[in-house]
């Protein structure tokens, strides 16, 4: 009688047990029942190496098997026929209830053995198309007698729950997508019991909410039980919870903001004690493990380049945590000029230090003790004109090399001269107020470097400001870079007179002997306004007119840090006009 009407169904025995031999003698020892055993034709090689990393377990039925080919199957009952059974491949939920008990015993010796029950009559194997095994008969044998490709159980990933979708085209965690659903709707799911279809209320089901999880439990009148959340659990909390959590710091916001906007949607979110413990407990040592690394690189990156004698060229500026003069906090940072990355900041209380003022001179030593005390050669500082600093620069570096950046030059240049020009006797000064800053700033840049050079261009502002463009200094005589005037030009501009109100408040402007030391430090032409671009973003992450706790406020100028080194250089696209084009 041909084999798939006997409806016989291949199992093993409860006490069947997976064993390895290592000798011949072992193998003939062993006592394991085996009622039917696959390929008894085929001789078995000596040698183990088919199965290395083979584990030696039993497959359970809700995990995938990864058969390349079909595999003969030789009855125990006759042996008129040989049927070939095609390989199972498990991409749906298989349902216990129904189908039988099926399960493989694999023997490095012997191969893939099954063991069938001894009481078969109420067994049946379903070999229907919507099986959950894809299982074939023919009466014709595979054309391969054995598949030495065998792997059970290769990923825990192959086990469904509840799916019939094939789980390795869905992401977990953050990367799965996520709804907003009324409570309404969501009960609607659960008006039937889902195992015998009995009616459910009020009194079968049993929600609780822990934050942006929901659990609803059920018990139908016929006794199923069963549970379903929202979302799942992650080490003991609901994983929404900690995702809603992350998203609000990684993002520089702020529980209270959200949680305003959460609550005009009545939109369900942890509270703001488990929002800190979250933060506390798993966001803050993250963010510090993570930044850590970079940090680390960037580091790595300096010592190499000190290695190849390749100067290094820094920039620092500090940034108070208030507007006004009574800084709880000041954070100062360090730039590399070259590729604009943060390569190291401090936080600095104003209880370390002895007033909001003395915070930006400590966190500039303590940052660039750092990066000394690491072995990173630091030829060229640039920082603001901030007397402590420089006075520090002066005595404990005095191999480094200390710049200013002109922007804050000429913004002291600009505030003197336009006090100047609101005198009544002074008001021709007013028109060359910007003609005047914008001097200082290309004799720094076309100075190349030297000292004198710089002072002599910056200093002919008082001969071109009178109309005077060819002079004589020294026995030497020079003019004025720009092209010549034309007659007009020349009598139509409203040139200072020597000796007049005007020209004095400009000449004790320019020649100002704290202005004249300050060139010194101008030859390089160096700036700081990446490093204020920085500045900006962090604004995001710690605004100033919100207060935050010491671990919090570093956790978030870290992220800012990171930030912007990953994203300074990203070219951004140009905004454009409703016809398309660029904007100017």
């Amino acid at each position: 009688m041909h084999y798939a009407l006997k409806k016989k169904v291949l199992r093993l025995k409860k006490t069947a047990v997976p064993s390895v031999f290592d000798t011949e003698a072992e193998r003939s020892a062993s006592s394991m029942p085996v009622s039917l055993i696959l390929y008894p034709s085929l001789e078995v090689k000596e040698s183990l190496h088919l199965f290395v990393d083979l584990p030696q377990s039993t497959p359970q039925k809700s995990r995938t098997s990864d058969f390349k080919a079909p595999l003969p199957l030789h009855s125990t009952a006759t042996r008129k026929k040989s049927l070939s059974v095609l390989a199972p491949s498990w991409t749906q939920q298989l349902d216990t209830a129904s189908l039988p008990m099926v399960t493989a015993v694999c023997s490095p010796r012997r191969g893939l053995t099954f063991a069938e029950p001894q009481d078969t009559s109420q067994a049946e194997m379903n070999i229907s198309a919507s099986s959950a095994f894809d299982i074939s008969m023919t009466s014709e044998p595979a054309a391969e007698p054995a598949d030495t490709s065998f792997l059970p159980l290769s990923t825990p990933s192959s086990s469904t729950t509840g799916s019939s979708t094939n789980l390795s085209d869905q992401a977990g965690g953050w990367r799965e997508r996520k709804w907003i659903v009324n409570e309404s709707k969501l009960i609607e799911l659960f008006q039937r019991c889902p195992s015998c279809g009995a009616p459910l209320c009020n009194l079968n089901r049993h929600k609780k909410i822990v934050g942006s999880q929901i659990t609803i439990k059920w018990k139908c009148d016929n006794g199923h039980t069963g549970e379903w959340q929202s979302c799942p659990d992650t080490r003991g909390m609901p994983e929404n919870n900690l995702l809603a959590s992350a998203a609000t710091l990684f993002t520089g916001a702020t529980y209270t903001d959200i949680a305003d906007w959460a609550g005009l949607l009545n939109l369900q979110l942890p509270h703001n004690t488990t929002y800190n413990n979250i933060q506390s407990s798993y966001l803050i040592p993250t963010i510090e493990e993570t930044y850590k690394k970079q940090e680390n690189a960037i580091r790595a990156r300096l010592i190499c380049q000190t290695l190849e004698d390749e100067d290094l060229h820094i920039c620092g500026d500090g940034r108070s945590d208030s507007p006004g003069h009574s800084a709880k906090y000041t954070t100062y940072s360090f730039m590399d000029d070259t590729t604009k990355q943060i390569v190291g900041f401090d936080l600095i209380q104003v209880t370390q230090a002895k007033s909001s003022v003395a915070m930006e001179p400590m966190g500039f030593k303590k940052g660039l003790d750092k990066l000394l005390n690491d072995g990173i050669a630091v030829k060229v500082v640039t920082t603001d004109r901030h007397p402590s600093i420089r006075k520090m620069m002066r005595e404990d570096y005095p191999d480094v090399i200390h710049q200013f950046d002109p922007s804050y030059v000429t913004k002291g240049i600009k505030k003197k001269m336009v006090v100047a020009a609101n005198r009544s006797t002074c008001k021709d000064l007013a028109p060359w107020i910007r003609s005047v800053t914008n001097h200082l700033w290309w004799s720094s840049s076309s100075c190349k470097g030297d000292t004198k050079e710089l002072q002599r261009r910056w200093t002919s502002i008082l001969h071109h400001i009178r109309g005077v463009h060819q002079w004589e200094e020294d026995g030497t005589e020079y003019r004025c870079f720009h092209d010549d005037l034309s007659a007009d030009e020349q009598r139509t501009k409203k040139w200072l007179k020597h000796g007049s109100p005007a020209y004095t408040a400009l000449y004790e402007v320019v020649m100002d002997t704290r202005l004249l030391k300050d060139l010194n430090h101008m030859t390089l032409f160096k700036h700081t306004g990446q490093l204020e671009v920085f500045h900006n973003s962090l604004l995001k992450y710690c605004p100033k007119r919100l207060h935050f706790p010491y671990p919090s406020i570093q956790a978030r100028t870290m992220l800012a840090v990171m930030d912007h080194n990953e994203n300074h250089d990203k070219p951004r696209q140009q905004a454009t006009t409703v016809a398309g084009k660029n904007q100017k």
